[in-house]
């Protein structure tokens, strides 16, 4: 892809404040400790009628042991080659670190593409230590300070400059799949299956992922966004900061998204917390595929397991279910048949006589209690939109469907509109309403 612009550098040297700077929006999760940023994030950006994406990569610690890390570097090995312009930021208020020099050493190869960023330079004693900063090797150099935005102009300036195309392809629109879960179910390596590449770093140290990342991919000619999320823990385990940020994505991601993917731990079964997130997608109408992860090491059958999910989880009636291991990319593309299948059903749309032929139906074969004697009726209704798809009821008695009852309505409407794997929202108004 071209015109790809890579922030580079340690950690805590203000990486994600200057990406956050340059999209004009707060994106990336920005907090006072190192190692915050683990995955890469991208997104479009535009300067000077020029657009271009901008990558923000985790913090680069060179021959660490940490494992963590390691595969942070990995990341980051793989977007140099591909890179129009490398940002190479430095820390101005702290001098040059030795880790500096050791990532200095790394990206010398690619001195033409490299530009210096010396951050967090506020003000004229800040200023006096820049010249320090070219013993790195590097010929461009610019002082900013990404938080206030002090000389990101000049900076961006000499980025567009480098810059071959005017426009950048980036697919932005498509079918929003969000994977939600616990902490460590394996939804970042779901993504990498999916993709066959590793774009999202996998560790088996829960908490890993901390932004939600949002990535495009196309599968048989149709666009996904896919949405890795923070693993969601219970409200008393989570602790202001950093995670608190994460789980509030997640929630978000969720209130975004077209289709919830709900990962659980095929080796522990349907947890407490599973349940809350599931609960979370059905007050919210999403389409819905239960995964799951890591069948390679349950103690059930595909069977048993099924009956347990379809206890524990039974206000997810409509959410198929797959079964994955995400480590050896089984039943990838039985989940991506599975999201166009729910998907399919999230958007259906049906003529307003369609609608009530079916309710019309229901009501013959089983009409709702009597109110204070007196008989419900129902006067028409009609589908008002999709995602979720939406039916009115005009009724006499709206305060009269008791909630047992509408359940049973649903479950039937979904079989005779043929909106099998996705939920319905059902708003009954009276006549006044209209």
């Amino acid at each position: 892809m071209n015109n790809r612009v890579v922030i580079i550098g340690r950690p805590n040297v203000g990486k994600s404040t200057l990406f956050n700077r340059i999209i004009g929006r707060r994106y990336a999760i920005v907090e006072d400790y190192p190692g915050v940023t683990r995955d890469k994030i991208e997104a479009k950006a535009s300067w000077g009628g020029k657009e271009f994406i901008i990558v923000d990569t985790g913090g680069l610690i060179p021959e660490t042991k940490d494992q963590l890390i390691r595969e942070v570097k990995k990341v980051v090995e793989n977007e140099i080659p591909n890179a129009d312009v490398i940002l190479f930021v430095v820390d101005g208020k702290d001098g040059i670190n030795p880790l500096d020099e050791e990532i200095a050493k790394y990206l010398y190869p690619f001195k033409e593409k490299v530009i210096l960023v010396v951050n967090k330079i506020d003000n004229l004693k800040d200023e006096k230590i820049v010249g320090e900063f070219y013993s790195l090797g590097f010929e461009n150099l610019f002082p900013i300070s990404a938080e206030h935005g002090k000389g990101t102009g000049e900076l961006l300036d000499e980025i567009v400059k480098r810059l071959k195309e005017d426009k950048v392809n980036l697919i932005e629109e498509g079918i929003k799949v969000a994977f939600i879960g616990r902490p460590n179910v394996g939804k970042s390596s779901l993504i990498n299956a999916i993709l066959k590449d590793e774009r999202v770093i996998v560790s088996p140290i829960a908490g890993t992922t901390r932004d939600a990342i949002e990535v495009p991919f196309k599968w048989k000619d149709k666009s996904f966004i896919l949405i890795d999320t923070a693993g969601v823990r219970r409200p008393s385990k989570v602790e202001y900061g950093i995670e608190f940020f994460s789980v509030g994505r997640s929630i978000k991601a969720i209130e975004l998204a077209d289709i919830c993917c709900l990962v659980i731990d095929a080796s522990e079964g349907p947890t407490r917390q599973d349940k809350r997130l599931g609960g979370l997608i059905e007050r919210r109408y999403k389409g819905c595929v239960i995964v799951a992860n890591k069948m390679d090491i349950s103690p059930w059958s595909k069977e048993e397991l099924e009956a347990i999910i379809r206890k524990e989880l039974f206000f997810l009636d409509y959410a198929p279910i797959i079964y994955t291991v995400a480590t050896k990319g089984k039943g990838v593309e039985d989940l991506l048949e599975c999201i166009d299948i729910v998907y399919n059903d999230y958007t259906k749309q049906h003529k307003t006589s369609f609608v009530n032929r079916a309710v019309h139906k229901i009501l013959s074969e089983k009409p709702p209690p009597r109110y204070r004697g007196k008989e419900i009726k129902v006067y028409y209704a009609f589908q008002e939109s999709t995602k979720p798809p939406t039916i009115i009821l005009i009724t006499n008695y709206p305060d009269a469907w008791k909630e047992n009852y509408k359940r049973f309505f649903i479950k039937k409407l979904r079989e005779y509109l043929n909106i099998k794997f996705a939920p319905i929202k059902l708003v009954i108004k009276g006549r006044e309403n209209d």
